[in-house]
């Protein structure tokens, strides 16, 4: 038997996944609309599985699953969400989640997912792989990147948003050489824009 508890604001969503497991009696299914309630309500009674949505306005699904685990280690998490789901990724590889679904997946896709977390496997889109892939490759490349002090200070310098002139005037160097350095930062990271080398040097931790 599988004990799940769905959680999510919008009334006509919960009853709707609640009812895509009517006909599995091994799955029993409660539901909670306020997301402030649960883990006072767990306290009591404990589920095997949480189907949570991430986007709820008193305490969103990452918050929650997190304040779930630290009360019940052994509780299993999957996000529900409406949004694109590769933007949680990184939430499996922390562990700080079993799984994650889109709001668009299939009755068979959810059941199938909610079955294999309970027997302790996990189900991953095929976009995982290549979410590991560039992963992977960023963390390679974190070890053959090495910057300079001033290399730093001008991506600082950069990400809070100071133009060509004011990086100049901060470093007391003409802006001609201020021009210079930023085109060899950006050979170095292999970026070609000031936005790219911040999200790099953000993703890097070069900031």
């Amino acid at each position: 038997m599988i004990t799940m508890l769905i959680v999510d604001d919008h009334p006509i969503v919960l009853e709707g996944t609640k009812n895509l497991f009517q006909e599995n009696e091994d799955i029993i299914i409660d539901t909670e609309s306020d997301a402030t309630s649960v883990i006072q309500r767990i306290k009591t009674k404990p589920y095997d599985i949480y189907l949570i949505d991430i986007n709820m306005p008193l305490e969103n699904g990452i918050n929650l699953a997190r304040h779930i685990k630290s009360i019940q280690s052994n509780a299993s998490v999957i996000l529900y969400t409406g949004d694109d789901i590769t933007d949680y990724y990184h939430l499996i590889l922390e562990r700080k989640i079993e799984g994650i679904l889109a709001k668009t997946a299939s009755k068979e896709q959810i059941i199938r997912t909610v079955r294999a977390i309970a027997n302790g496997e996990i189900v991953l889109p095929q976009n995982f792989l290549d979410f590991l892939d560039d992963k992977f490759q960023l963390q390679n490349a974190k070890f053959d990147i090495h910057l300079n002090e001033k290399e730093k200070k001008i991506l600082r310098l950069i990400a809070e948003g100071h133009t060509n002139k004011a990086i100049a005037i901060e470093l007391n160097i003409p802006q001609r050489t201020t021009e210079r350095y930023l085109t060899q930062l950006f050979s170095l990271l292999n970026v070609d824009s000031r936005t790219e080398a911040v999200n790099l040097a953000e993703k890097m931790n070069l900031l």
